[in-house]
């Protein structure tokens, strides 16, 4: 019947709609709103709460510019509905040296607002200073530590003093350079780090802007395939839609996508970008299918989303304001 409503017009789908910044969900099937593109599937660290160990060894653990090509120019169309792109999902994208460039190719189509998340170990002076001169508007730095004992103990393979000065020398470079980008510092709390998140929000909350975020990330399972013990505590059988199905796309560097972030061996493969247009992927039965069954409140039946808060339980900490409100912010880290 024409004008038949996609999805139920449900509270907690008119609810989801506004959150993704929707006049209605059945407007989601235009085209994803959020965008992870793996640009590299490859990482400097061992942390103990990373799902590296699993990953699936590529052949070309950096995506091909010919790929990302294709990737800008079938976005380029839908600049102005595209919310974010991330360049990095399940890897350390400071391995890929070109990403500058990509950062510019994606500012020059019109993207509103370009990202990614670093361990902050390879973010030298240099590497901090080309990234903000390619006009980067949003920079999150990994560091689940205010000590050298503890944080180590996590960030296998890295060095705090390191990350540290990285870190501290990107603020200084943002402020002179370009003020108005965003830094996120992040903790993931987890049993080694949770006796420092007072210290450690007191000490960052010093050190950023006014419109900088610090924030503590719950610990997660990545979809129940990495075997973390009490990761969830107090996730519940919500039976509530995620938005990821309904915003966001995830390109690994092979061009595989898969149902969502958490998705890192492709359990859930959804198209590939190396033969398929992302309408063509956005639109067909895999994404139908799960939209469908999160719509009609039944996403408890896939395996990866049951009790997946992951969407739901990140806290965002404004200095001297602590907030429960969750942010979309597509990190692999």
């Amino acid at each position: 019947m024409p004008g038949t409503p996609l999805y139920p017009q449900t509270d907690e789908n008119q609810a989801l709609a506004k959150r993704i910044f929707l006049k209605n969900l059945d407007d989601c099937i235009k085209f994803p709103k959020y965008f992870e593109i793996e640009t590299v599937n490859a990482c400097n660290a061992r942390c103990v709460m990373c799902s590296v160990k699993e990953w699936t060894k590529r052949k070309d653990p950096i995506m091909r510019m010919d790929l990302f090509h294709k990737f800008v120019e079938e976005i380029k169309e839908y600049s102005g509905w595209v919310e974010t792109v991330c360049l990095n999902r399940d890897g350390e994208p400071l391995l890929d040296k070109e990403v500058p460039k990509r950062i510019a190719l994606l500012k020059e189509i019109g993207i509103r607002k370009v990202t990614l998340s670093t361990n902050g170990q390879l973010l030298t002076s240099e590497t901090a200073t080309r990234l903000i001169e390619a006009d980067l508007d949003d920079i999150m730095v990994s560091i689940d530590g205010i000590t050298k004992e503890t944080f180590e103990k996590i960030r296998h393979g890295l060095n705090y003093d390191t990350v540290l000065e990285n870190t501290l020398g990107l603020i200084r470079l943002r402020n002179s350079i370009n003020p108005g980008m965003i830094i996120r510092i992040r903790m993931v709390v987890m049993p080694e780090n949770m006796h420092e998140i007072e210290p450690w929000m007191k000490h960052w909350s010093k050190q950023i802007g006014k419109n900088d975020r610090i924030y503590a990330k719950p610990l997660h399972t990545w979809g129940n395939q990495v075997n973390t013990v009490d990761a969830n505590p107090d996730a519940d059988d919500s039976a509530d839609p995620c938005v990821s199905p309904f915003s966001s796309m995830v390109i690994h560097v092979d061009g595989t996508v898969p149902m969502c972030g958490i998705d890192f061996r492709n359990k859930y493969l959804m198209g590939n970008l190396e033969k398929e247009s992302i309408r063509e992927i956005w639109s067909g039965e895999g994404f139908s299918g799960i939209r469908m069954l999160h719509a009609q409140r039944k996403k408890n039946t896939i395996p990866f989303c049951y009790r997946c808060p992951i969407w739901e339980t990140e806290k965002i900490i404004d200095p001297g304001n602590i907030s429960g409100d969750c942010e979309l912010s597509a990190d692999g880290k």
